[in-house]
């Protein structure tokens, strides 16, 4: 079901995908689902979290910064719902 997703989007570029942490962890295996991806990657991304917060990044910037974009919609909407 992601392969067909993948190829049918054309968003998606290879820079793309190999910049993209959640789909490298599902192809080397690490991960089985997105769902258990986006958890280990969230979990392994901790001190880089602690890091923005104490970064000089304004509550505008750090709010836009896609990792705390991660952290905030994580678990906020159903994954039925989802693209995946």
């Amino acid at each position: 079901m992601l392969g067909q997703f993948l190829m049918t989007s054309a968003t998606l570029t290879d820079a793309d995908l190999d910049d993209d942490p959640v789909f490298r962890l599902l192809l080397s295996g690490r991960a089985r689902t997105a769902q258990e991806a986006e958890r280990i990657y969230l979990d392994d991304a901790l001190p880089e979290v602690l890091t923005l917060l104490a970064s000089p990044l304004s509550d505008d910037e750090l709010a836009r910064h896609p990792l705390v974009v991660m952290y905030r919609t994580h678990g906020s909407r159903g994954w039925e719902d989802s693209l995946l």
